[in-house]
């Protein structure tokens, strides 16, 4: 009997739909054997550390993400920040499909795992606010109001993706993005 292959990125994509569904704790290896329909035995031939090694591949997939989608659009662009910023905010809603999707990061960063992945989820999210501070300096804020206005975003967009499940409310997501987007143009505020 002939197995199916599945790439590698649709595999990442299955396990990172389980993580951000069930949390690390919650995913079982039958779970993420199920998602990606693979056996468990070719799960664990693909990352042979079991579920810790899996949440560690989608990790590294969310950071090289962030750095082609968000981090490095200031730096291969020759367009307007105004262009860079609604690339990067575009991006972000994407990831989370206009809000509808939980934030992977925000998974995997309780429970057991929090100490696991502490390092790699805090660098992405150091990424993340480097990133957006940067294009806020290049709309003329200073460097606190630079600084400040990235936390903001990050902040926002984690209490946005909450608030707006536990209500119903899918518009809250877009609102709070085009709200920080006016925000990152103000150089006053």
């Amino acid at each position: 009997m002939a197995y199916a292959k599945v790439e590698h990125d649709v595999v990442i994509d299955k396990l990172m739909e389980v993580f951000r569904s069930s949390g690390y704790d919650g995913a079982s290896m039958a779970t993420l054997a199920q998602a990606t329909q693979l056996k468990k035995a070719s799960l664990y031939h693909r990352f042979p550390q079991g579920k810790e090694e899996m949440a560690h591949a989608v990790l590294r997939y969310v950071a090289t993400w962030a750095k082609s989608r968000i981090a490095d659009v200031p730096v291969v662009s020759d367009s307007t920040p105004e262009d860079r910023l609604d690339t990067a905010l575009k991006a972000i809603d994407e990831l989370y499909d206009g809000g509808r999707l939980d934030c992977i990061l925000r998974a995997l960063s309780h429970g057991s795992a929090a100490n696991l992945f502490q390092k790699e989820i805090g660098a992405i999210f150091e990424t993340l606010i480097r990133s957006f501070k940067h294009l806020a300096l290049e709309f003329g804020h200073n460097e606190q109001q630079a600084q400040q206005l990235a936390n903001e975003l990050m902040v926002k967009i984690q209490g946005t993706l909450i608030v707006q499940r536990s209500l119903g409310q899918p518009s809250m997501f877009k609102a709070m993005l085009a709200e920080m987007s006016a925000k990152f143009m103000k150089t006053h505020f």
